[in-house]
């Protein structure tokens, strides 16, 4: 018959029932769906699976080449995106969460900051930066009326 998928699928019922209800995922939980389609025969070609599941065939396809290829573990890896780099430093921001808790320093403003990233780090932050991360970030405020 046209169309029917040829694709060993190496968990068993049981295994791909535990894995569905632990996905946390939406996406997780559609391949794993796809495969436990599959394996009970509920389904036997890509295209009814795509419209089983809501998905494109082109989608169900690239799962299952993937599923091929790296296996199980490599179905439901989670792939990072790239986006755009934090313009305050992992390591400065922490620094600077210690300074903004420690009673005996801190700072009195959001440009004192921005002039203290750049002596320190060679971090040249916009002042929105340097507020979105105090504040949304660290949660953190300003200590009123400090005197250094």
């Amino acid at each position: 018959m046209a169309g029917v998928c040829k694709i060993e699928i190496l968990e068993t019922v049981p295994e791909l029932k535990t894995l569905l209800n632990h996905q946390k995922t939406v996406n997780g939980f559609q391949k794993i769906q796809a495969l436990y389609l599959f394996k009970i025969g509920q389904v036997v070609t890509v295209k009814d699976l795509a419209v089983t599941l809501g998905v494109n065939r082109i989608t169900v396809q690239r799962w299952l080449r993937q599923y091929r290829k790296e296996g199980l573990r490599g179905l439901l890896q989670v792939k990072q995106s790239g986006g755009r780099k934090p313009a305050i430093s992992a390591e400065a921001r922490d620094k600077l969460e210690k300074l903004l808790n420690d009673p005996d320093n801190g700072f009195q403003s959001y440009g004192e900051i921005q002039k203290w990233l750049q002596e320190e780090y060679n971090i040249n932050a916009s002042y929105k930066a340097v507020y979105a991360t105090v504040r949304y970030q660290l949660k953190s405020k300003l200590i009123k009326n400090h005197k250094k």
